[in-house]
């Protein structure tokens, strides 16, 4: 299995990120990922994807996000044409970016490269005439910054992506709830532990909202975040409590209630875990 890196398309290490379009006839052979996320948008014609095992018809207005160490390739290709993103997703999604609220990006750019990779999984983001002409824009005017590479560049490109990245979002479909393949309502419970990770939510609570009993949600969460549900929420809390911390005055206590502990001295020891060091501590740094 032929393995690419992003070194192969750009040695900019201070910016990893790489876009260019794409032609193919017939087939394109297997490979892998390892240190990259792509993105990827059919701009014309039609191919068979094969991912893992599995394969799927692809056309124009589909898109996909192929993550790291997942095998795919294309299968009688014609006239098509592609958009490739190829970016580290730290680079472009700190923690504290507003649109890991959306289920449609944690659909899209963290749940479907694991779904797809583990399940037979067919993406549900198919753009219509008006939203392929509004993308295809888009595309168009991060080409030509990636291309002329005048003053700003970077930062006017990673703002162009990341108005690509929020309109997909917006967009994505998640799909009717069925017995088959209903992971995807993963987002749901993600979305709502982003917009309310400072409330009282139990397991069992995010279960519900996926869809999904508590042992499979727990089980596809840990595997997909590296983390488990729980943990993530209170990673959630910490960061906000962090910056209480840095940009007002309230008493650590008041801190520690806005950020949803309701144990100041749980907070005190999972902050100094988390942080090496006490919220006091950390507010004079």
């Amino acid at each position: 299995m032929y393995e690419m890196k992003l070194d192969f398309f750009t040695t900019n290490h201070k910016f990893p990120f790489f876009i260019q379009y794409g032609h193919h006839s017939g087939d394109f052979f297997m490979h892998t990922h390892k240190d990259f996320t792509e993105l990827v948008i059919v701009m014309e014609g039609s191919a068979i994807h094969v991912v893992e095992e599995e394969s799927y018809e692809i056309k124009k207005g589909d898109i996909f996000v192929i993550g790291s160490n997942t095998a795919h390739g294309f299968r009688n290709s014609k006239e098509f044409r592609l958009c490739n993103i190829m970016f580290h997703p730290e680079l472009m999604f700190p923690e504290e970016s507003d649109i890991k609220r959306s289920r449609g990006f944690h659909a899209l750019f963290v749940l479907e490269p694991y779904i797809t990779k583990e399940y037979e999984f067919q993406s549900k983001l198919r753009m219509n005439f008006e939203e392929y002409q509004k993308v295809s824009h888009m595309i168009e005017e991060m080409m030509m910054e990636y291309r002329l590479r005048k003053e700003g560049w970077q930062e006017m490109l990673k703002s162009c992506f990341l108005h690509l990245i929020i309109y997909l979002s917006r967009i994505y479909k998640l799909p009717e709830k069925t017995d088959h393949h209903d992971l995807i309502y993963i987002a749901n419970a993600v979305s709502y532990i982003e917009n309310h990770y400072t409330e009282t939510l139990t397991v069992q609570q995010l279960a519900q909202i996926a869809y999904l009993s508590e042992r499979h949600f727990s089980r596809i969460f840990q595997n997909t975040y590296q983390i488990s549900p729980m943990q993530y929420v209170i990673k959630l809390r910490l960061h906000h409590a962090s910056l209480l911390l840095k940009n007002t005055e309230l008493p650590i206590t008041e801190i520690a209630t806005q950020s949803g502990f309701t144990d100041n001295n749980y907070f005190a020891r999972i902050f100094k875990r988390y942080y090496h060091c006490t919220p006091s501590s950390f507010r004079s740094l």
